[in-house]
């Protein structure tokens, strides 16, 4: 269990997500917690104090309506609940307190968003909601005893009195039913909406997502984002006011087992927490076993996405019976570690079972001698029975719902493990020794780029790929990197794009918006042909119009898509659709039409023929891009004025053609 020890941390950013404001951006944490616990304190002094008045209105109510006689009849047990608001004036206590909330409340919201705000009133009508069902289940009980009473005394008027009285109450709280299990759902669902929000967004800022990736230290971002987050808000919430329910159960239910007997009180409390103890080892196992079962679902999962991803090169490959093998393997270890929840979640249910058999004996044991002696009725040991059941249940809550729990501490965990690694700092920040970035000005420089004394490691961690580069790009000019495989041009790439550190040297590169990256496979995205064109155009940069659509398609020799999508939204799977040639030349249309001052090709071409390589270069010529080439083929030389060869031990030479 020690990997749950920071849990508690885990869960409180949770909750910060849907209700505290977002940090500002560029702070090392959230608001303090202290305003949050005061709203939540609040809140639920409020919501008693309200549900109180409301619930003692209603009985003053019913009483005013029915008369004494009708009331005995039908609610013999709101008589003593009508003299006891009455003589300890818990009418006016309860008026104090909410009114004493409300002020504190109103000052805490103060400042909060409107969102924010809403969602306090929300979770503070559900506590209401709760303490209203609470005070409608407690009338139940009190009633059922009543029947109960009505037939051991063979009177048929308060049994039908009692019997319509209980019905009526079930019928005006249907409201309170729905709102109560609605809100609830609504509520997650509002959490499951923001935290997964506020995920996504830590995860595609400052390259995040691409860090994970490399790094290989978390294992199944997405399923985190998507299953975890949904397991983790759904299970806090019902756990939540699951947890709530059981204190207002256990001390609305204390105080009735007292008025029977005080004995019975002290003995559920001894069976109660040997019980839990007991079952308390069994659910340590289980927690351990479902964290684990949760990480080889993910594997699984992936692998599975895997062989879709890559459909195409494992039926060349014909590698189907490898696959299987793969496959195979993981699923074993998944049905291995799911034997053993199963069988360790059987042991659970097996004592939680025997745990509740037994206990449901303890209240008629202590109770039989004082109901055969006439100290007790029947009416007063049917309330007994279920009011010892309720605060049983109460105490056995976090027993009771172990399974849960269990779930749930896997889930924070794996989200608490993506949030630290989307918070990991940038990488020009890491170290005073790695490269620093220094954006341009807007209007200034351009597309110049200066590289002083820049050294690339070698990710392996052996030694230098590239040593005291100095280089130079102005506007217009055109570079060529090249040498052998492994020698370090994708690694110098990554440094210039701020992917990775240097190890030394300084960068002084353009501002973002005013560069761009072709890759040797572009990425195409999930959407529509307009998709693929304006992925890399940003939304401020205002609506490109159909025409320059067409043409960006047309310069970058992809007429045929014009003719075979001549509706742009047209949308299909363009990487199985559209060939390694036709992907590239998709990527050059989306070039034309953001026209940056640096575009940087890392093997762009290498799927295109010569005629149509030097088409592509032409274009990038005459608009005046600066213009940095990775790649081997011997045609790219023609199309640049210097070229870089790197040896891959660090050494480096700059040609000028």
């Amino acid at each position: 269990m020690a990997r749950f020890g920071n849990l508690p941390g885990e869960f409180r950013s949770l909750a910060a997500d849907v209700l505290l404001p977002a940090a500002p951006a560029g702070a090392a944490a959230r608001p303090p917690l202290l305003r949050a616990a005061a709203l939540l304190g609040a809140s639920a002094a409020l919501a008693l104090g309200a549900a109180v008045l409301l619930t003692g209105g209603a009985c003053l109510l019913i009483a005013w309506v029915l008369g004494p006689a009708r009331l005995a009849e039908a609610f013999p047990y709101l008589g003593e609940a009508l003299r006891a608001f009455n003589a300890y004036h818990q009418g006016a206590i309860a008026l104090g307190v909410a009114v004493a909330a409300l002020v504190v409340w109103l000052a805490l919201v103060r400042g909060l968003a409107a969102s924010l705000r809403r969602r306090w009133l929300a979770l503070t009508l559900l506590l209401a909601l709760l303490v209203l069902a609470t005070a409608v289940d407690v009338a139940f009980t009190e009633g059922n005893g009543a029947v109960m009473e009505a037939l051991n005394v063979r009177s048929a008027p308060r049994f039908w009195g009692t019997a319509v009285g209980l019905i009526s109450i079930y019928l005006v709280t249907l409201p309170v039913q729905f709102l109560n299990t609605y809100g609830q759902q609504r509520f997650s669902l509002v959490w499951r909406e923001r935290t997964t929000d506020v995920l996504s967004e830590a995860y595609l800022t400052d390259h995040a997502y691409y860090r994970v990736e490399a790094s290989g230290s978390i294992d199944n971002p997405d399923q985190r984002i998507a299953d975890d987050v949904e397991r983790a808000v759904v299970s806090s919430t019902s756990l939540f006011f699951g947890f709530c329910a059981s204190l207002l159960a256990l001390a609305a239910y204390v105080l009735v087992l007292f008025g029977i007997s005080g004995t019975l009180v002290l003995t559920l409390v001894i069976a109660t927490l040997a019980g839990n103890a007991v079952i308390l080892r069994l659910v340590r196992r289980l927690a351990s076993l479902t964290f684990r079962q949760q990480a080889l679902e993910a594997d699984f999962r992936f692998a599975l996405m895997h062989l879709r991803s890559h459909a195409e090169s494992i039926a060349f490959l014909r590698g189907e019976a490898r696959e299987r093998t793969g496959l195979g393997r993981r699923f074993e270890r998944v049905l291995v570690n799911l034997e053993r929840v199963i069988r360790w979640r059987a042991f659970v249910g097996q004592g939680t079972g025997l745990y509740g058999f037994l206990m449901q004996f303890v209240p008629y044991l202590v109770l039989s001698g004082a109901y055969f002696g006439g100290k007790v009725t029947l009416g007063q040991l049917t309330v007994g029975s279920i009011a010892f059941g309720q605060v049983q249940a109460a105490l056995s809550f976090l027993v009771d719902r172990a399974d849960d729990f269990s779930g749930l501490f896997a889930s924070l965990h794996r989200i608490g493990e993506l949030r630290a690694a989307t918070a990991t700092p940038t990488l020009h920040a890491s170290a005073s020794t790695a490269a620093a970035a220094t954006p341009s000005p807007a209007g200034g420089v351009g597309a110049e780029l200066h590289l002083h004394g820049l050294s690339v490691a070698n990710p392996g961690g052996d030694g230098l790929l590239v040593r005291e580069l100095d280089l130079h790009l102005a506007g217009g000019d055109r570079l060529l990197i090249t040498g052998p495989s492994g020698c370090g041009k994708t690694s110098l790439l990554r440094v210039l794009c701020g992917l990775a550190p240097a190890a030394a040297g300084q960068l002084e590169a353009p501002t973002a918006s005013a560069w761009m990256v072709l890759p040797q496979k572009p990425y195409l995205a999930l959407g529509s042909l307009r998709d693929q064109l304006l992925y890399t155009v940003s939304p401020q940069a205002g609506p490109i119009g159909e025409g320059e659509l067409q043409q960006a398609l047309i310069q970058a020799r992809l007429e045929s898509l014009t003719t075979r999508y001549p509706d742009l939204d047209a949308e299909t799977d363009w990487d199985q659709v559209l060939s390694g040639g036709e992907q590239q030349r998709l990527g050059f249309a989306r070039l034309l039409l953001l026209r940056p001052a640096l575009v940087i090709l890392d093997e762009a071409t290498s799927a295109l023929d010569l005629a149509t390589e030097a088409h592509l270069y032409g274009l990038l010529r005459r608009a005046h891009m600066a213009v940095i080439s990775v790649g081997h083929r011997p045609s790219l030389e023609a199309f640049h004025q210097r070229v870089l060869r790197l040896d891959g031990h660090g050494g480096w030479t700059l040609e000028t053609r």
